[in-house]
């Protein structure tokens, strides 16, 4: 057994373990990138480095194994500096958005690219589940959104921009018809929400909190849900779209109870002391403090929605009494303004068809599938889960301390169902030495030395065939999604929102 201290703690760990491991299993949470279970350390990002405080020496905690009387350090000034260090140069290289444009501008923070795959390959349900867990009121909003996100869309620069709109339209009215989506909940938390007011806001906050296991009462001063949004004309915006989402809602198990005006401290009071927790989603009702959060009604649609979702996630953290984390400013990397060239080389490795689809001229588009076989998919596979954005969020790394002169490269390799996007990739070898512990017969190897270097097949073979056996672990492997696999996404980017919030 060997002794050493880890942050001021004495610990005893086996020989021949890791400092890695040895953080990691007294619960210290160690930046990796080109770390993987079951490969040999590669050394290649130095993001796990520690200090011995003894000799002053940063280690790369992966590889070096535990010395009997070592005096670590894990978070010291030294040893943050040094990591952000590390990401800045890493950043400095990487390309691609973190978020498609199009994602990016969605105030209710909907998937779009992934409704998009989804509607290619015929997955109606897939594509329900995205646009309701992403907009709550998806055929609603289908009428009454402006569609900010369609704006700055990328296919707008090529030809025309790509109808998102009209697309989560027509999903949401087909799941309507054919198979209702009504999304799970888990079992109750024992823990009741009220909510004043039942516009989109409101409704929206109560679906998430549904969503969490809370229950959920919407009290209404009218005598029906929606808000200002009933007053719209009938050729405008059919009233039923806007019953039948509210129906979904109801049915979830959410209780609405109309003509229910609060007037004054005395009925807030009585609020207070039945619910855990109060979301004001009006105005001239109560101010936000204690166990009452404010939800702003807004004129556009899906900010309103954006805002009750929003508002709902903070509340079910306070029932849950998880203290709210330190705001970090999350890493965002951007292709910026492509030229026309670029964007045609976007389209050629992008597009799901053969020819340049014609964009549908008409509001109602006749195949959701032809238009959503237009999308560029600038969006990153690992947008949730990705390790470099993590990292470079949490250290505060800044994208431009080392600026490059190279050539944003666009290239995306493979032609099958896994791609390689040299641009994304930070040359870490764990796709090398993952191929070559699958035993692949042609597998995948570093060309190029310096700037240069980097990962391709050999033998010009098609990526599919160099990671026959090893596609899986790659993809889950890749810190950066460099190498994933073209059509789906990590299960964090669809199902949760894990470390990034709403």
């Amino acid at each position: 057994m060997t002794k050493l201290t880890i942050n001021n703690i004495e610990i005893e760990v086996e020989a021949g373990t890791s400092l890695l491991k040895a953080a990691r299993e007294m619960g210290i949470e160690v930046p990796t990138l080109c770390y993987w279970e079951g490969v040999q350390p590669m050394n290649s990002c130095m993001l796990c480095v520690m200090r011995d405080a003894k000799s002053g020496q940063l280690h790369p905690s992966c590889s070096t194994i535990a010395q009997e009387g070592m005096e670590i350090e894990t978070d010291s000034g030294d040893v943050c500096a040094a990591r952000k260090d590390v990401l800045e140069l890493i950043i400095s290289e990487h390309v691609g958005d973190c978020e498609a444009p199009c994602s990016h501008t969605c105030p209710a923070s909907m998937n779009i690219p992934v409704m998009m795959r989804q509607i290619y390959d015929g997955d109606y349900d897939g594509a329900a589940y995205t646009v309701t867990n992403g907009l709550v009121f998806p055929w609603t909003l289908g009428y009454v959104c402006p569609a900010p996100c369609e704006n700055p869309c990328r296919r707008k620069s090529y030809d025309e921009t790509m109808k998102i709109r009209i697309l989560h339209r027509n999903v949401a009215e087909k799941a309507q018809k054919d198979n209702p989506e009504l999304l799970e909940c888990p079992p109750d938390t024992g823990r009741h929400v009220v909510i004043i007011g039942a516009g989109l806001t409101g409704m929206s906050a109560a679906w998430v909190l549904r969503k969490c296991g809370h229950a959920c009462t919407i009290y209404e001063k009218d005598e029906k849900a929606g808000g200002r949004w009933r007053n719209l004309p009938e050729e405008e915006f059919p009233i039923h779209v806007l019953d039948a989402e509210i129906d979904r809602i109801a049915r979830l198990g959410v209780e609405f109870e109309y003509d229910q005006k609060i007037n004054g401290n005395g009925d807030m009071d009585a609020i207070l002391s039945k619910y855990d927790a109060v979301i004001v989603a009006c105005e001239g009702v109560a101010e936000a403090g204690g166990k009452i959060f404010a939800a702003k009604e807004h004129k556009l649609a899906v900010r309103a929605v954006g805002n009750g979702k929003t508002t709902a996630t903070w509340v079910d953290k306070y029932l849950k009494s998880i203290e709210p984390g330190p705001k970090n400013k999350f890493f965002e990397s951007k292709y910026g303004k492509l030229s026309k060239p670029d964007l045609e080389r976007m389209r050629e490795q992008n597009e799901n068809q053969e020819s340049m689809a014609v964009p549908a001229p008409a509001e109602v588009l006749v195949d959701s599938q032809d238009e959503a076989g237009r999308c560029l998919h600038c969006d990153c596979r690992k947008r949730v889960s990705c390790g470099l954005r993590k990292w470079a969020s949490d250290y505060g790394a800044e994208k431009k301390k080392y600026n490059t002169t190279e050539k944003i490269d666009y290239r995306i390799i493979g032609s099958g169902d896994i791609m390689l996007e040299p641009g994304k990739c930070i040359r870490c070898g764990l796709c090398v030495a993952i191929a070559e512990k699958h035993g692949e017969s042609i597998g995948l190897s570093f060309v190029g030395r310096g700037f240069d270097m980097e990962i391709q097949v050999p033998f010009n073979h098609d990526l599919d065939e160099g990671v026959r056996k090893s596609a899986a672990e790659c993809v889950a492997a890749c810190p950066t999604a460099a190498i994933a696999f073209r059509n789906k996404e990590d299960i964090e980017a669809c199902h949760t929102t894990t470390w990034i919030e709403l």
